[in-house]
């Protein structure tokens, strides 16, 4: 099983929301929809909108999340990690 690691984080302003960009050990990226509920302390639950494909750069992922994703809308295009 190959191992995935967080690159980053990126929370909406509400902080009910977040999407976690991720890299695989063989070096391609995507992307995750999370949420959690302000009244339950138990954390993070995958929700909403995951790249079903596999980007080649971090960069790509991003893009790629902001295209689907539209509380990202206002996120810097040439943010990086």
């Amino acid at each position: 099983m190959k191992k995935i690691v967080v690159v980053e984080s990126i929370n909406d302003d509400t902080g009910m929301f977040c999407i976690d960009i991720m890299a695989s050990e063989s070096g391609k990226f995507s992307f995750k929809g999370f949420r959690r509920d302000q009244e339950d302390d138990s954390g993070w639950y995958p929700y909403g909108p995951q790249s079903d494909l596999i980007y080649g750069s971090y960069q790509e992922a991003l893009d790629a999340a902001v295209k689907t994703i539209s509380w990202l809308e206002n996120f810097p295009s040439d943010h990086k990690s």
